[in-house]
């Protein structure tokens, strides 16, 4: 008979802890990353597990759909400067140092404080 009862007692107990959550792990955040980890800032990996579709964007100006291994919109393909005309090859040395020439010179402030106008504030009487 006392087996009985504590069997019971012990089926009660295990009753009652799955019947009560324990409130003591709500608001602290465990250390894998979950889906409410990843809705609040993008997930930082090195090599992502699938392939997203992605726009290329060829050479000559065609696009193409394909399966790229990060999530991109777009990928553009270099310019290959061996296979352009000299002439297109100037054009575009020339564009690029125009980009890195660009300064903004700053202009010049002119100042027409008067110290005597203000001396006033800064006397004591």
């Amino acid at each position: 008979m006392a087996t009985v009862g504590s069997l019971s007692g012990l089926q009660w107990q295990s009753f009652m802890q799955r019947a009560v959550p324990s409130f003591c792990h709500l608001h602290t955040s465990l250390g894998r990353a979950d889906c409410n980890r990843a809705s609040f800032t993008r997930l930082h990996r090195q090599a992502y597990a699938r392939l997203y579709p992605v726009l290329l964007v060829k050479q000559d100006g065609s696009t193409i759909h394909i399966r790229y291994r990060e999530p991109r919109r777009m990928l553009a393909m270099p310019i290959d400067l061996d296979h352009l005309s000299p002439e297109e090859r100037k054009a575009r040395f020339r564009k690029r140092e125009a980009t890195f020439r660009k300064k903004t010179e700053e202009p010049e402030l002119k100042d027409d404080f008067d110290v005597e106008r203000y001396k006033r504030f800064w006397t004591k009487k």
